[in-house]
């Protein structure tokens, strides 16, 4: 049995990761996994995936693209759209440079555009969107998979934000709000208007209402569960305020990927005990992308007054929506497509109008990190105000 800590290590590397295949979810623990035996198929994702050939001149942004799920679903839809424009955002280099060269063997007219930056500093996200809000009118797709994971503890940025909760959840909120003209502008021209972070949909747990930021409550496990349940309240928020939108949070599955590199010791050897376990029933990286193109493009995902996608093949419907409804903008996504979340903590919590606490929460972190004053904790555990750097009273 794994301990809390374990579990929580793998799931928080979900961001670069790949699905596990469902014929070795037994073997291989459903609790961990997600097992849903429910899935869209195969066969299903690569039809509707062909009739994204109808899709001209889409623009998007990916970030976290240069690996993994975001970078095989850069592929696929090139492989699949006519003249695609795609901003891809992550900090190494050489594989950014490599990833700008890839596609354009699948799509002669297509354009991967990269921008070399960490965003774990919201002012660096800020950079980021304005940048591309000074080249497009519209954005079709948001596509958020960039993950950070430590065995450190709470480790601040510079904007006094943890630097997991920042990679994870804040900076990914950030992209989405700066980016939502944009996006929303496409969804005006009855187009395709897509956002999915992609972490850890259906692990969600028990949250702390009055530290959401987890100041003084900290634990990997918390982390965890805090990153989760406001992303799903984050998408059912946004998707109420933007309904020409779809908004998902999805769970790729199991983990295989170099951000466990960011480990060390005991936890570090036993992920990689772990991936050659599971290895056999590892869905590989062109499936991997295909049903993530899939949920950025099917009209089985609509926004709640939208249905701009590739129409439904013949035998498959839309997918619940947060609430149970068919549709409605705001969806949890297993790895297979198919709904998940666990309706239990999610009643719980909307009965307690956690949706609007986590929107109003987030909006005032984001405002303490870019005002240039951070709060900063003691070793009393009182909280005070840190200047930034060369500012001078007077």
């Amino acid at each position: 049995m794994l301990t809390e800590t374990m579990r929580s290590m793998i799931l928080l590397t979900q961001a670069q990761s790949l699905p596990l295949h469902p014929l070795g979810t037994a073997a291989a623990g459903s609790l961990i996994f997600g097992a849903n035996v429910e899935m869209v198929s195969i066969d299903i994702v690569r039809q509707s995936n062909e009739g994204a050939k109808e899709l001209t001149g889409l623009v998007g942004v990916f970030v976290g693209a240069t690996s993994g799920v975001g970078e095989s679903t850069v592929k696929e839809l090139f492989k699949r759209t006519v003249r695609p424009r795609i901003y891809i955002v992550g900090r190494n280099a050489d594989r950014g440079n490599r990833i700008v060269s890839e596609p354009r063997s699948l799509n002669e007219g297509g354009e991967v555009i990269f921008i070399q930056k960490d965003v774990s500093l919201l002012a660096h996200v800020d950079e980021v969107c304005k940048e591309i809000e000074q080249k497009e009118k519209k954005i079709h797709m948001l596509f958020l998979t960039a993950g950070f994971m430590s065995l450190r503890g709470r480790t601040e940025t510079s904007e006094g934000i943890d630097k997991k909760m920042a990679v994870n959840y804040y900076s990914r909120m950030r992209f989405t709000i700066n980016l939502t003209p944009l996006i929303t502008a496409a969804s005006a021209a009855s187009e395709l208007s897509r956002v999915i972070t992609v972490l850890a949909a259906g692990s969600e747990g028990d949250v702390r209402l009055d530290d959401l930021e987890l100041k003084h409550n900290f634990t990997l496990h918390a982390c965890l569960a805090h990153c989760v349940v406001m992303s799903d309240f984050m998408v059912e928020e946004l998707a109420s305020r933007y309904p020409g939108t779809a908004f998902s949070h999805s769970y790729p599955g199991t983990v295989k990927t170099g951000i466990a590199n960011e480990l060390s010791g005991p936890v570090r050897l036993a992920i990689k005990v772990l991936y050659s376990v599971v290895a056999p029933w590892l869905l590989n990286v062109q499936e991997s992308g295909e049903r993530h193109f899939f949920q950025l493009t099917s009209q089985a995902y609509p926004a709640a007054r939208a249905r701009a996608g590739v129409p439904l093949p013949e035998g498959l419907d839309v997918v619940d929506g947060m609430k149970g409804e068919k549709g409605g903008g705001a969806y949890l996504l297993d790895w297979d497509g198919k709904a998940v979340g666990d309706q239990g903590i999610l009643n719980k919590y909307r009965e307690q109008g956690l949706g609007p606490k986590v929107w109003e929460h987030t909006m005032q972190i984001f405002h303490q990190a870019t005002s240039g004053k951070r709060r900063i904790v003691d070793q009393g555990g009182r909280e005070t105000a840190q200047d930034p750097p060369g500012w001078r009273s007077g």
